[in-house]
């Protein structure tokens, strides 16, 4: 009897847990994998935007980001943490092995952090593109955009804002609050007699604070560590939190299950063994990422620029137009694949051109045509810089393209002439009388000195005047000269005649 109500309550038991490991093991796990490498940048964003909608439609239990980047473009970082932040999909970092710069950023706006045994995150201050410090109104941007994201996923903003802000000291209270101080409040709490373990020293010489992965473990600003990507899923576990899914570690699990109850945390699936998906960069998403590089697109733009003027200068259409174009378009595709609004500057560019060319061949003279074609086609460039990188890149490579531009021109001045290829371009025979060569005999203008006539056309300076009955071609000494202004030759030298405007009263 004894024995049957035994296997009874095992039959009991085994079918009440059933469900459970049913929930837990019955379906394969699928976890994205999001390279992040190198440096920060646009291209980098579009590739991480198009992984996160790839893993939201293939309904991915989370997405993992392999993190190992010096930083970049605060920016694009900006714009890949809201895409990491929007998203639904529970989503892991994995520093393997660094995270500095905007790459820590990158991280802390993960739910979940993991590092490799070695690694290292932090060094979040902002830089210009020539690696100087930035203003303080940009420090204090990165520095509430970091303890923002910290504060959302529950890790201690003040060691984030440490990372960004090296007047700052980073200081462990005694009753083991870590907080930031700035240096008069530190100097102030130290007289008092305060004690306080220093982790990062602040002041005008400070230290920007970064960790590595055991003090990262220490201050609880990651979740666990791990020696590979296999290593990490081994840790973790999908759970419902209310209803919202989550990926936990198991000690995490164990902890909300306490803190709220079996019933409000449930675990669904275990991200051991899960299937792998990584994300991989495209042909077309490397070239873009070259493209769109702040000096690549800097020389792209003078190439192009360059082109452009030399065509203008040189009779018909041929190969620097061409390349001219080629390099432009280049620029403006690159940057519109980058979802930037690259189609109305390219408009606007060609709009400056255009204009351009009026104020040169159609109306004499330069004015208002010139200048609006000019404002037209650096305004243009300027804003696909402007919305590409930061501001001080933005002008950066705008003024690095001018200065190309001008230095590229200032050598085929000086160095196409002295090679083959301009020879079957321009006629090098010297057409002088030696070689039989007589130019149409010229006529003594001389005797024209101090005679008068009348405009009878504008002279701007250049224009015709009636002499005698005679048409001349003169240039005027002085101001513009209205047609029909009775005029004087003042004086003549070769075949140049000039005049002055005759005073009437």
């Amino acid at each position: 009897m004894k024995t049957k109500r035994r296997i009874f309550s095992g039959v009991f038991i085994l079918l009440a847990i059933l469900p459970w490991l049913t929930a837990v093991s019955s379906e394969d796990a699928l976890v994205y994998v999001i390279n992040i490498r190198n440096e920060i940048g646009n291209g980098l964003r579009v590739y991480i935007d198009n992984g996160i909608k790839q893993a939201s439609e293939a309904e991915a239990d989370a997405i993992i980001f392999d993190v190992h980047t010096p930083g970049g473009a605060v920016g694009a970082a900006r714009d890949i943490i809201d895409a990491i932040q929007r998203t639904e999909v529970p989503t892991i970092a994995y520093v393997n092995t660094e995270a500095i710069s905007a790459g820590a950023m990158i991280s802390l706006s993960c739910d979940q952090i993991v590092m490799r045994h070695g690694g290292a995150i932090g060094d979040s201050a902002p830089v210009s593109i020539q690696g100087e410090e930035l203003s303080e109104k940009a420090v204090s941007y990165i520095r509430g955009k970091i303890r923002a994201t910290a504060e959302r996923g529950g890790r201690n903003p003040d060691i984030a804002a440490a990372m960004v802000d090296k007047r700052l000291y980073l200081v462990r209270l005694i009753d083991g609050e870590i907080v930031t101080l700035r240096e008069e409040e530190y100097i102030e709490r130290k007289d008092l007699g305060e004690e306080m373990e220093i982790i990062a020293a602040g002041g005008p010489e400070g230290e920007l604070l970064t960790l590595t992965t055991e003090e990262a473990l220490e201050y609880n600003l990651v979740d666990g560590v791990a020696d590979s990507v296999e290593d990490l899923l081994a840790m973790y576990q999908i759970v419902e939190v209310d209803g919202e899914r989550k990926a936990l570690t198991t000690e995490g699990t164990a902890l909300k299950q306490s803190e709220l109850g079996g019933d409000r945390v449930k675990v669904v699936k275990s991200l051991n063994g899960a299937t792998q998906q990584t994300v991989l960069a495209s042909l077309a998403d490397r070239f873009v990422f070259f493209l769109t590089s702040p000096f690549i697109s800097a020389g792209l733009l003078a190439l192009g620029s360059l082109g452009l003027f030399m065509e203008i200068r040189t009779p018909g259409f041929g190969l620097p137009g061409i390349a001219g174009l080629i390099c432009l378009g280049l620029f403006f595709w690159g940057h519109r694949l980058l979802n930037i609004s690259a189609d109305y500057a390219a408009l606007a560019f060609i709009a400056g051109v255009a204009l351009l060319l009026i104020e040169l061949f159609v109306i004499p003279g330069f004015g208002v045509a010139g200048i609006a074609g000019i404002v037209l086609m650096v305004g243009s460039v300027f804003f696909v810089f402007q919305n590409a990188y930061r501001l001080e890149t933005a002008m950066f490579a705008l003024s690095f393209s001018i200065i190309l531009a001008f230095v590229l021109g200032m050598g085929l001045v000086y160095i196409l002439p002295k090679t083959r290829t301009w020879n079957h371009f321009v006629l090098q025979t010297a057409m002088d009388s030696g070689a039989g060569f007589h130019s149409a005999p010229r006529e003594d203008f001389q005797a024209y000195v101090g005679k008068t006539g009348v405009a009878l056309t504008p002279l701007r300076p250049a224009g015709t005047v009636r002499i005698d009955d005679k048409r001349l071609d003169v240039v005027t000494v002085g101001d513009f000269v209205l047609r029909d202004t009775p005029v004087k030759i003042v004086d003549v030298e070769g075949s140049k005649i000039f005049v002055e405007a005759i005073d009437e009263a």
